[in-house]
Order: structure tokens, then sequence, then C-alpha cells
């Protein structure tokens, strides 16, 4: 009971929402953006989509890691439904580009007018070779891709694509939005390549069948296929960064993205599509990530895809603290046994 007690006193303690808090930015000397919203910190880098993000004023904070790494085409000829990479048809390295950081703005509610947030547009910043199994090779071209954050003032429920999503103000935005790209054939797919990582590098999935644990400190390897993430019925799909066996956080950051994008024709005409998913561990030059496609269908030349996902923090239980506090209560009740075991009662003769 007293370590119950303790453990919930410990998760009161968990940040996330800072009431009323606006959304601060700055960029460094080292031209990363550093964007704060709430109790949240995201550091962008400043040529590359590349982004850390942590509780800004936890001690023993633990550190996340969320690249967005490239754009793949892949071939649905034999059926799959999401990405496997032996269907690869043609690869955009984000990494191989220039992306920059455009200036602070702020966010108005459509309505009112009125300042709700911050955002600013990380932009592709000049030509991306798309290498292609089969020459020539095509290219994307500066502002055909732009990652546009936000973050509000306060938690806030937005519509995308008809649906409700809410973001806490302990959570960043991003719409990716996509201008352009030369599909090779009209039954392919796209998928966009997230890279995840952490201290502990372990992940929780929230899919229909349960949760997934995935163990991305270990290479899966060549020889094992992405695994398709089957999606629950929710409007925003849940990612975690799971907790170590011992941390001092009480913080967990997550990941969300939106079971639909939008598609948007150049006439102007919008359509919701769907956007399924597929994941592996795997290495990404010296290090091992949890690889997470968001996979979206064919759209035609001339359109605009959107997509919205987020990252932010969610509380969660610090166990270095609750083991602590667990091995405290069980060296009280230690100390309560023995004591009750030596209790003696003296009993004095009477006098006459």
């Amino acid at each position: 009971m007293l370590l119950a007690t303790f453990a919930l006193a410990i998760s009161v303690l968990a940040v996330p929402a800072v009431a009323g808090a606006p959304p601060t930015g700055s960029v460094d000397t080292s031209n990363r953006v550093i964007f704060n919203s709430g109790s949240l910190t995201g550091v962008f880098e400043g040529n590359v989509p590349h982004i850390t993000f942590y509780a800004t004023n936890e001690l023993g904070r633990t550190t996340y890691r969320l690249n967005f790494r490239s754009l793949i085409e892949f071939s649905t000829s034999s059926g799959e439904s999401t990405y496997e990479s032996p269907a690869l048809v043609a690869v955009a390295d984000f990494d191989s580009a220039s992306w920059t950081a455009g200036n602070f703005y702020p966010v108005k509610d459509k309505t009112t007018g009125t300042t709700i947030g911050m955002g600013f547009n990380f932009t592709l910043n000049n030509q991306m070779t798309i290498v292609e199994k089969t020459p020539p090779p095509q290219s994307l071209k500066s502002g055909d891709v732009v990652l546009v954050v936000k973050a509000y003032n306060n938690t806030r429920t937005i519509t995308v694509n008809g649906q409700s999503v809410t973001v806490n103000t302990a959570e960043i935005k991003i719409d990716f939005v996509l201008k352009k790209w030369p599909f090779v054939s009209t039954s392919d797919k796209l998928a966009l390549q997230v890279n995840m990582h952490s201290d502990y590098n372990h992940f929780d999935l929230d899919q229909s069948t349960g949760t997934t644990t995935v163990d991305a400190a270990n290479d899966e390897g060549a020889t094992v296929m992405e695994h398709p993430y089957t999606e629950t019925s929710k409007t925003e799909q849940n990612v975690r960064y799971a907790s170590g066996p011992a941390t001092s956080s009480m913080n967990i950051g997550f990941f969300h993205f939106v079971n639909t994008a939008t598609v948007t024709s150049a006439s102007g005409t919008s359509q919701s599509v769907p956007v399924v998913a597929a994941y592996k561990a795997e290495k990404d030059g010296p290090e091992t990530f949890l690889k997470l496609y968001l996979v979206y269908p064919y759209f035609a030349s001339g359109s605009t895809l959107v997509h919205d996902p987020s990252f932010g923090l969610q509380g969660g239980l610090p166990t270095l603290y609750i083991i602590a506090g667990g091995a405290g209560v069980a060296g009280l009740a230690a100390v309560l046994v023995i004591r009750h075991r030596h209790l003696q009662v003296q009993r004095f003769p009477k006098s006459n």
C-alpha cells in the first residue's frame, strides 16, 4: 500500500501540460532550431530533418530522436498493401539534400484571427535526386517537400479530414507536405521512412492486436521482412518510446500519426486517402533504429499530399524512484517485522 502511494505521488509530478504558456523558438550558433512547447523541447538540425526532443527541465531526462529519412516508391504488383523492401522501385534520401528553416510565424485561429500558437517551415532547399532501379533518375526540386511545424498555446482539438485530433501543449505537430512525386506506375505506393531512436531504444506500438514491444537495439537483419502495422480503430496511431528498466525520467516520448492523409488535385479538389504503415528494427549507418514506414497511395501529377504526424511527451513512472521507494518500503517493513519478533513482555513477581 505504501509503495502504491509512493508510485501515485511520483506519477502526479509527471509533466505533460503548461496551460497558457506560448511556444517559443530560437536558432543557435550551429543553425539548429530550438522549439519549446510547454514542457517539451524539440531541436531541429539546421540542414536535415532530424529532430531531438526531451522534457525541458527534467533531471535525468531521456533523449528521444526522430529522423525524417527518405521517400520510397514501391510496387504492389505482388499484392503488398504496405511497404516491403524487396518491392522498392525508387528512393529519395533526405540526408542527400539541403534543408532550411524559415522564420517563426504566429499560428492564428481561422475563425477569430487570434494567435493560438507558433510555427515555422522546414523546407527542401535544393534538388534531391530520386534514385530509381530503372534509370534515368528523377528529382524533386526546392520547395517540393515541406515540414510545417506547429505548437499551440493551450491543448487544442483540431479537425483533420473530418476527424477530431487533440494536440497537447507538450506536443509538436508536423504537417508533412509533398507537392510532387513522379510515380513510375499508377499502381505503386509511396512510403515515408521515419527513423526513431532513444537511450533505451525499445518501443511500444499500439496495434489492433494489442501492444507490440520492439527491441530496436537489435538489428533484425536483411532477411527479415518489414512487419505490417495493424492499426487500431482510433484516428491517431500511437508509437511510444518505452522506458528503461531503471530510469528517473517522469515522461515517455511518443510519435503519433493520423490514419488518413489529404490529397488536393491541381484543380483544388481535396480527398481523404488511407494511411497504413510498416516497421522494422534495422541499422541505418552505425546505429540501429526503429524504422517506421508511413504508406500513401498513388496520387496524380500536380496534386499535393498532406499528412499530420506529431511527437511529444506523456506522463510515465520513473522506475528508478519506484525501485528506490520499493526498497525503502521493504526496509521499513523488515524493521517492523524484526521489532515485532523481538517484542518482549516482562513479568514481575507479585509483592506480598
